[in-house]
Formats: C-alpha cells, sequence, structure tokens
C-alpha cells in the first residue's frame, strides 16, 4: 500500500530526448532510473535479471529487496534480504529489513534473531521490535472477539480501500478503474502510476440493501470529486452529509528539476480538499487553508461529531515523527485554525495516518511507532484535540502482519482495509462484527490459565472505564499492554510456570501499585486480581513515586514494562505546562556510595531524556540521583536480602518544585 503513504512519489515526464537516451543505457542504469522515480514494478523486474546472474552486485539485491517491499512482494522480499544477510560485508540495516521483511510473513520467532543480531551491530534499541514479535505472538493464541470478512463483492485484483459511510452509501477508492462504473462525466485518462503500473485511484460508491454492500450497484462518484487527473481518496463526510473532505495527490502545475538525460523530476504531494453541498449539488472542492505541496503532504481528515475538530494526517514541519495525526479547532467564523499536533501520547518518531473519528471521542488510527503485529496497526484512543488516552492496539484479528488502516464504523457496521495474506487483491476491504465470547475464555479443547484484571477507583470503588492494564513477562522482559472493557475488566491468557507483574494506568489517575505473581502458583484456571486507582490532586513538594521504574543491576536502561508508566507522565506534565518536577532515582545498597550515586544520576538522566524525546521542554525538569541514601526497607549495608527486596529500592520518584 506504498502508493497511501506519504512519500507518494514523483511522477515523471519524459522529453522525446530522454528517451532516445535510454534506449543506449545499461540494464542496470534503466533499472536505477525507475528505481530513482519510485517505479518499483519496473525496476523489480530489471533488478530480478541481475539478481540472477553470478557475482551480482549487494548494491541491486538491496534495491531489489526494497522493490520487493513496497510492492508488497513480500515472501521474495524475504528471499533477496537472505541473501543479502549472508554477504560478508553485510551491513547493520541489512538486518533490521531482513527482520521487518520477515515480519511482514509472521514468521515473527525468526524475525526476533534478525532484531537481536541488528541490535548487536548497531548498537541501537529494539526493544519495540521485539515487542511487537512477541504481542503479536500472544495475540493470534488468543484474538479478540471479532469475525473479519473479505468483502469480496467489493474487492477486485487490484487496490481497493478507504470504505467511508455516506448516509446509506459505502464509499471506497480503488484504482481497478471500472471505467463502464464512472460518471460519464468523469475523464479517467489512461496514464498509469509509475510505482504500481496500474491506473490512479478513483472514488465509488455501493448503494446498499438493508446494510448489506451489493456488487451490481457499484457505481463511480460524481464527476465533482473524480475530476482530479491523479490519486483521490479517501474521502471523510460531515455528520449532516453536507461537506466533504477529500485528499487528492496534488493537482496543480509544479516545479520540475531536470537532469543531464533531459528528463524532468518532480514530486507530487497530498493536499486536502473540501466541497460543501448546496441545493443537492457538490460545489467545487476548495484547497484547505494549511495546505502547501511544496514542502509536505496534508491528507487523510476525519471530522469530531461536533464539527469541532478537524483531524488529518501530515508530515508538516514541527511535527514529532515521519507523519504525524494534527487537528485544526474551527472558529467562530467558520474558518479552520492553526493546526496543533495531537502530541506524542498519539504520535511517535515513526508513522501515524488513517485517523477516523468513531463515537463521540473515540479516534482510531494507524501507526508504525506503537508495539505492533505487522507494519501499520490500528489502534484506538479518546479524547479530543491535544490529549488523548494511552493508545490500544486492536489486535488479531483486526490486525496482522502486513498493513492495516482506515477502521469505519456505523452503528454494528465495521469497515477497514489491509493488504494481509490471502486477501483478493493489494489492498482489500474487510467488514467486522464484534462477538460475545463467555467468561473466561478457554480455548476448544485446551484448558489455559486466565488473568482477569479488574481496575476501580480507590474512593468510589466502581470499576474504571479507559484504564490500560500492563501485564510484564519477567523472565522474557516483554509487556502487553490492553483496554479495559465497559466494566473496567481486562483479561489475559498466561503462559506456564512463567513469572508476571501487572500493573494499571489511567490518566489524570495515579498508576497502581505493581501485583507480582507466577502462573504455576496458581489453584484455578482463572487469577481475580483487582487494582485501584488514585485521583491525582498536585501540589507543590508532593513526591510521586513512579512504582512501576525499576532497574536491573547496575543499569540505567530503561526497562520495557516502564514505557506505559513514562507515557502517563508525559501526559501528566502535558495537562500542567507550568509545572516543574525534579525526577529523582534511587539505588539499592550494594556496591559502594560514590558508585551508586553515579548510577543514580545515570537513572535519572534516563527518565528525564525519555521525556524530552516524548515532547517535554528538558528546563521542566531536574535530574537528581540519590544512591543508597533513601532505602525505603531494611535492606542496607551488611543486611541479607532477596532479590525482590533490593529491586524495591531501585526506583524513581516525581517531586513536584511548581505547580
Amino acid at each position: 500500500m506504498a502508493i497511501k503513504h506519504f512519500t507518494i512519489g514523483s511522477l515523471l515526464l519524459l522529453m522525446a530526448a530522454g528517451i532516445k537516451a535510454q534506449e543506449q543505457k545499461s540494464v542496470l542504469a534503466i533499472a536505477d532510473e525507475h528505481y530513482t522515480r519510485y517505479e518499483y514494478k519496473p525496476a523489480a523486474v530489471l533488478y530480478s535479471r541481475l539478481a540472477a546472474k553470478k557475482n551480482v552486485q549487494p548494491e541491486v539485491l538491496k534495491k531489489l529487496a526494497q522493490c520487493y517491499r513496497k510492492i508488497n512482494a513480500y515472501q521474495e522480499s524475504v528471499d533477496i534480504f537472505q541473501r543479502i544477510a549472508s554477504l560478508p560485508d553485510a551491513q547493520p540495516e541489512d538486518f533490521l529489513h531482513y527482520a521487518d521483511a520477515l515480519k511482514s510473513m509472521e514468521q515473527y520467532e525468526a524475525a526476533k534473531t534478525q532484531y537481536t543480531r541488528y541490535a548487536e551491530l548497531s548498537k541501537h534499541d529494539v526493544g519495540l521490535q521485539l515487542a511487537g514479535c512477541d504481542s503479536a505472538l500472544l495475540w493470534k493464541a488468543l484474538p479478540a472477539a471479532f469475525k473479519v470478512v473479505n468483502r469480496t463483492e467489493l474487492n477486485t485484483a487490484s487496490s481497493d480501500w478507504g470504505a467511508v459511510w455516506y448516509g446509506n452509501k459505502l464509499v471506497f477508492s480503488s484504482d481497478s478503474l471500472r471505467y463502464t462504473m464512472l460518471d460519464p462525466g468523469t475523464k479517467p485518462g489512461h496514464k498509469k502510476f509509475p510505482a504500481t503500473d496500474r491506473p490512479y485511484q478513483k472514488l465509488y460508491f455501493v448503494d446498499t440493501v438493508q446494510g448489506q454492500p451489493a456488487v451490481a450497484l457499484i457505481r463511480g462518484i460524481e464527476t465533482t470529486f473524480n475530476r482530479y487527473r491523479f490519486h483521490i481518496g479517501p474521502v471523510a463526510f460531515s455528520a449532516s452529509l453536507d461537506t466533504a473532505y477529500l485528499t487528492v495527490t496534488n493537482p496543480d502545475q509544479i516545479t520540475h528539476k531536470k537532469e543531464k538525460s533531459k528528463t524532468l523530476y518532480g514530486t507530487r504531494r497530498l493536499q486536502l480538499f473540501i466541497s460543501i453541498k448546496k441545493d443537492g449539488k457538490w460545489q467545487t472542492p476548495e484547497p484547505f487553508t494549511y495546505n502547501n505541496p511544496e514542502a509536505y503532504s496534508l491528507g487523510h481528515a476525519t471530522l469530531s461529531r461536533d464539527g469541532r475538530y478537524l483531524y488529518f494526517a501530515s508530515d508538516m514541519p514541527g511535527g514529532i515523527g515521519k507523519t504525524d495525526i494534527w487537528y485544526s479547532e474551527k472558529q467562530q467564523d467558520g474558518s479552520w485554525g492553526t493546526p496543533a499536533n495531537c502530541g506524542p501520547v498519539i504520535n511517535t518518531p515513526e508513522e501515524e495516518a488513517f485517523p477516523v473519528v468513531n463515537g463521540q471521542q473515540e479516534l482510531h488510527f494507524s501507526s508504525k511507532g506503537h508495539v505492533g503485529m505487522g507494519s501499520l496497526d490500528i489502534f484506538l484512543t479518546k479524547g479530543a484535540a491535544g490529549n488523548w488516552t494511552a493508545p490500544v492496539n486492536m489486535h488479531s484479528p483486526v490486525n496482522s502482519a502486513g498493513d492495516d488502516f482506515l477502521l469505519e464504523q456505523k452503528g454494528p457496521q465495521w469497515f477497514f482495509a489491509s493488504n494481509r495474506q490471502g486477501g483478493k487483491g493489494e489492498d482489500d476491504i474487510y467488514s467486522l462484527e464484534q462477538l460475545t465470547i463467555p467468561e473466561p475464555y478457554q480455548a476448544a479443547s485446551k484448558p489455559v490459565k486466565i488473568l482477569q484484571t479488574l481496575v476501580m477507583d480507590a474512593q468510589t470503588r466502581k470499576p474504571l472505564e479507559d484504564a490500560v492494564v500492563t501485564l510484564f513477562h519477567k523472565r522474557k522482559e516483554i509487556s502487553w499492554t490492553q483496554q479495559v472493557n465497559s466494566g473496567g475488566r481486562n483479561y489475559n491468557v498466561l503462559e506456564e510456570a512463567a513469572p508476571y507483574m501487572v500493573f494499571a494506568a489511567k490518566d489524570r489517575y495515579a498508576s497502581s501499585a505493581m501485583y507480582v505473581f507466577s502462573s504455576d502458583t496458581l489453584s484455578a484456571d482463572t487469577l481475580r486480581v483487582t487494582l485501584y486507582l488514585t485521583k491525582e490532586t498536585p501540589s507543590v513538594n508532593d513526591v510521586i513515586t513512579l512504582q512501576n521504574i525499576y532497574y536491573d543491576r547496575d543499569k540505567y536502561d530503561i526497562r520495557p514494562e516502564a514505557y506505559p508508566v513514562l507515557d502517563s507522565l508525559v501526559a501528566f506534565m502535558l495537562r500542567y505546562p507550568n509545572m516543574k518536577v525534579e525526577v529523582g532515582a534511587h539505588t539499592d545498597s550494594r556496591a559502594t556510595t560514590a558508585y551508586n550515586l553515579e548510577l543514580s544520576n545515570n537513572r535519572a538522566a534516563a527518565v528525564v531524556n525519555y521525556l524530552i524525546k516524548h515532547g517535554i521542554a528538558e528546563e521542566r525538569m531536574q535530574a537528581k540521583g540519590y544512591g543508597e541514601s533513601k532505602l525505603v526497607n531494611r535492606c542496607a549495608d551488611g543486611v541479607e536480602c532477596s532479590e525482590e527486596e533490593h529491586q524495591v529500592n531501585r526506583r524513581t520518584e516525581i517531586r513536584i518544585l511548581r505547580r
């Protein structure tokens, strides 16, 4: 689904002299030109011819593997990356790309091996990738309560995606170019998108019968929308169905650069257009005020139910990652305000895109930067503007090893798109329905041990919605984070004879205490744990113990189970923008006093660096190491204690200096 990414690519115009010159070039030179122009399909054909020869250049193999990835030929990509990884001069990033390709084929254990190899060579952290592989294995073993159906009556061998509701019609994008279904006034053109060698995306709609799509009623949407030469879609509609927000590949004249071959290159980015329906007719779409196709892409819009906020994805300057989710607020005069970033709770250094508002304050979006099963996973968060709950992965079977995106809901009907294995085309439209599962869940013919977690308000003793439960596997050092259901409950399958820790967090609440247990000590199939959360009431000089930020002995790395707690701290400090804090780190009593002081300084600095990377200004924080000077139990020098007792002293505390 590379054509829907923000790196849309360059559309090429050829001068006659350029074509003549090309006839005299080598196969490698022609393949490289295709690759430079993002024309991955023809480039792959040529590179594959070269790869079949002896003594092939490693760079040819690398470019061929990337071409296969871009056109979703994942197995071919794995085969080529395997050859690359066996070369004596293989680079660290080759193992990373190899691991990504294996993950896209659901070969999670093999992917973990290559991620680990990459980490050893590059010294880069791969905790996120390893957690994604382990989470995928767990989520596949216990899939979420959804039934997923490939809508074969809508899908073709090409790319069909972006299904959204417009009244009782389902509107979607497709590059299958169903000429006979297009509006007579539409000029589809015969040019193809170079990256896929297929036609450009157009919009179609489906009239529905009792909410079920009927293939015989597929039609091209009216010319007002399908008037553009290049890609069109996705589209979003206001609740009143009188305003459309249309993503279009820049249709305007663009600036080209000229190469020696007299070939002209130019990049077309995404733009957002808005059309209003008057007197039953859609008006000519007008560009969104903040489009700037010379500098960045902007598209994938969705509107809050009350019409107050317009959310969209963009790689505009000032973001957190490669592409972020942004929002604009409607002003009193009806115009849209200056875009603001949705913040680090949602956005990561990677890609976030395809936001869709479902329900009053529910936002589904796709991300590469949160723990996921594949390339793009669908996540759910709740909130508005720049305040959001921690994103929750939708799990299998909604997510897969491929790209999963644009989840749209209307009542009991849900639609989304995916390029997962086993589909009909490159991107397919899927529907899903939520199923009812007995409580607790038990796999057919195989008893399993279940952890049932109930999260409650410590004062009211009532279940809390929107809380997030984190389960940490102590031996494997991996964690799984899930949102509780409407009754405040959450379920996890436990491995046999495995040590675990579990805790809960919620926006505007302090994290719960850690509950530690081992699955081999359970006398029943289900362990029921209740975790209590207390509302925040911060004051100057308050000390907040980050209950679940522990460290391995003699180390100051942030452990994976700490990420949700630190993310909650990020959200906490964003809610109080004037707050200034001291981040205090503590060690146990083992080692010398001087060593422990230095170690604690490093641990405090590690937490501060995490917060800085997630959008908190450095001047709002002071890092301070206390060493072993403030032990919380009896484990002083010379006292024999267990590892668990020592670990309690290896903690982090936040002291509020200014409210």
